[in-house]
């Protein structure tokens, strides 16, 4: 069973130009908790205010619905989130544990030994006070195998959640990514593996899924793959692969994450590139003829995904060019022109103009081709 944790307001609302307001996030936190997600990334608490709005959020989730509260590694911030937890049990304290060399010697300002006592120091503390704790190991994938290795060590003589191994810069290669879930898994059997991508290399999915084939059993994804650069995982993709390929069970549907999806986009009034795989406006669009006369014949064709699997109607779409099928464009020409015009010649004319402009329309090509006729005017 695949486990989906949603990161969109929290690390997707890191992405610039995406509105970042409490009431939007509260929209989008609702729609979330329809769906079958298991657990949601709400935020961080750092101050008495993050706690009351952090508390606001965990009213709207399912009591069957994880709140996850990213949390340094400080004292204080475990104290509030403590106070959340007291009031949601279903409260997960996940701690942020920068793991490579330049994270913790120039971001962080200390030393690896140090650094050490200081996980622990909380580890312990988190668990006198009986808390649900995650650990996310941050930039994991630029990080020293052996100092990954020591911290996973502490890790595993604790009770935790699951343990992510981020590629925190989108810099791993699917290879590179579930070799590293393999070796870790093969090492700390016990510890449960969540993936953390970014897609700065455009391999967000593809790494995700290569973490699931080697041992993950916890994906974090946003909607519309929404986040800081390049973006997240896009749950729509992670979850139309595991459909299509049978790779492994998870409680959610494609329809309703699809549905959920464009909900999500409204809320955000997101423009969505439109070639994004499974949300784009592109995505049953056929333009060339080969194409287009493919699909007429079977719709599976030129098509992977279809428009029923995505719970909607049957939605392909044959845009009309010059490249189009000789079908199509008879079709179209058929239902604008009387009886009194030649098709197959205005075919032939609509492609010969369409080789000099790409802005000519089917009509403008009309009204042209009448001039022509009226005016005995060769092409």
């Amino acid at each position: 069973m695949i486990y989906f944790q949603d990161n969109t307001i929290r690390d997707g609302m890191q992405q610039r130009a995406v509105n970042k307001s409490i009431a939007i996030k509260k929209q989008i936190i609702d729609e979330i908790s329809r769906t079958r997600i298991n657990s949601v990334e709400i935020g961080m608490c750092d101050s008495l205010q993050d706690l009351s709005i952090l508390s606001e959020y965990m009213n709207i989730l399912r009591k069957d619905q994880n709140g996850v509260v990213l949390t340094r590694l400080i004292e204080t911030s475990i104290d509030l989130g403590a106070e959340l937890h007291s009031k949601y049990p279903n409260t997960v304290l996940k701690l942020l544990v920068p793991i490579s060399k330049m994270h913790i010697e120039e971001k962080l300002k200390t030393e690896k030994t140090i650094y050490f006592k200081r996980l622990e120091r909380i580890l312990k503390y988190s668990q006198q006070k009986e808390l649900n704790i995650d650990i996310v190991l941050e930039d994991s994938t630029r990080a020293d195998k052996q100092v990954l290795f020591e911290v996973l060590s502490i890790v595993s003589n604790y009770k935790i959640g699951f343990v992510t191994l981020a590629d925190t810069v989108g810099c791993s290669t699917p290879t590179e990514y579930g070799s590293l879930f393999k070796e870790v898994r093969n090492k700390f059997p016990r510890l449960k593996l969540s993936a953390h991508c970014h897609n700065d290399l455009g391999l967000a999915t593809a790494n995700t899924i290569s973490a699931i084939i080697n041992g993950a059993t916890q994906v974090e994804t946003t909607f519309l793959g929404i986040g800081e650069r390049a973006g997240n995982t896009s749950i729509e993709e992670v979850v139309a692969v595991l459909y299509k390929k049978e790779l492994n069970e998870t409680e959610l549907n494609l329809k309703s994450i699809y549905k959920t999806s464009n909900k999500i986009r409204e809320i955000l009034e997101y423009k969505i590139p439109p070639t994004k795989p499974i949300i784009g406006s592109n995505i049953f669009v056929h333009e060339s003829g080969i194409h287009q006369d493919g699909t007429l014949k079977n719709i599976e064709m030129y098509q992977y995904i279809l428009p029923s699997e995505l719970g909607i109607p049957n939605s392909t779409n044959y845009s009309i060019s010059r490249i189009s099928s000789k079908k199509i464009l008879y079709q179209y020409f058929k239902n604008i022109v009387g009886s009194e015009i030649d098709v197959d010649d205005l075919i032939q004319f609509y492609r010969h103009l369409s080789k000099v402009t790409d802005k000519l329309t089917p009509e403008d090509c009309l009204e042209l081709y009448q001039f022509r006729e009226r005016k005995k005017w060769k092409y």
